[in-house]
Order: structure tokens, then C-alpha cells, then sequence
């Protein structure tokens, strides 16, 4: 006597072997658009800068190890309505940073610094610029380590950034 195992599931047809390629496919066209939509709605949410923001900076491109130095950056509001500036980041996302050959002595105004994630170096200002108004900041540094060292400047207005792509210093001995 021959005992077979009954599936109770089936439904008396035999199973088709191509069946999984068909769940496989949709997993990874599932997969692709998810992905797809998620880069985009990143790109539309982090790559916008705020309007009516303009920023300017001046800092000098050589100076010598030891040497006080400052990083003056010139806000203003170009726009008709008010803009609170929450912060103002010193370090390049995926890259180096000029804090990296310098340290801060203070800020005018003064500002809290934020180091609590590596690599970020984020300087908490919080301040409303009014319509047509400008302001400066400036970052009192001393140069530290010989080398090259360079960034981006972000400030940020709510979730939204405008950058100085890079702006970079030589310390010499």
C-alpha cells in the first residue's frame, strides 16, 4: 500500500514551477519604486533652500598656525515677510570641515554649539530677520593643525537650507 500526502490547500491542479518568479518580480519592482519615490520625496524635502534668504561670507584663504582668524558671515532677508534662522552648521555633509585645522574661540553674537553627532558641528543662533534686514555673524577661530582644510556653511530656516558650498583655508607653520 502507497500512502500520498494530501495537501489540504490545493485546489487539484498541479502547481506551476514559474509561479515564484512572478512574486519575485513584483518584490522587486515593489522594491525599485519605494526606493524611487523615497530618493525623490528626500531630494524635494532637503533640497529646497529657503526663499528670500541670501548669504555672503568672508574669511581669509591663508593664515598661519596660531593665528586668530575670523569667519564672518553676512545674513539677509531679501524678502517681505520675517525669517528665524535656527542654525548655522560649519562641516560639509559627506566631506571635511575648516574645524577640522581650527577651533572656535566664541561667536558674535554668542551662540550654544550642537557637536552631538560626529561630523556635525552645528552652532544654535535662533534669531528673526526681519524684511530687508542684515545681519552678521562672525566666528572668532584659531588656526590649530597645518594643513588644508575646507567645507560647506549651511544655515538653515526651519527644515530648509541654503549653503555656501565650499569656502576653505590654508594654515602653514
Amino acid at each position: 500500500m502507497v500512502q500520498s500526502s494530501i495537501d489540504p490547500y490545493s485546489t487539484g491542479k498541479p502547481r506551476s514551477s514559474s509561479a515564484w518568479w512572478k512574486w519575485a518580480l513584483g518584490a522587486i519592482a515593489a522594491c525599485l519604486f519605494l526606493g524611487c519615490a523615497g530618493t525623490i520625496g528626500f531630494i524635494l524635502y532637503f533640497g529646497q533652500e529657503p526663499e528670500n534668504l541670501s548669504i555672503d561670507y568672508s574669511m581669509p584663504s591663508v593664515v598661519k598656525k596660531g593665528e586668530d582668524f575670523d569667519l564672518t558671515i553676512t545674513l539677509a532677508n531679501t524678502g517681505s515677510t520675517s525669517l528665524t534662522v535656527g542654525d548655522i552648521d560649519l562641516d560639509e555633509l559627506m566631506g571635511g570641515s575648516i574645524l577640522d585645522g581650527a577651533i572656535v574661540l566664541v561667536t558674535e553674537p554668542q551662540m550654544e554649539r550642537d557637536y552631538s553627532l560626529s561630523g556635525i558641528k552645528t552652532f544654535h543662533y535662533n534669531e528673526t530677520l526681519q524684511p530687508g534686514e542684515t545681519r552678521t555673524v562672525i566666528f572668532h577661530l584659531q588656526a590649530t593643525t597645518v594643513g588644508e582644510f575646507g567645507g560647506s556653511v549651511g544655515v538653515y530656516v526651519g527644515n530648509t537650507s541654503k549653503r555656501i558650498n565650499y569656502l576653505g583655508i590654508i594654515i602653514q607653520e
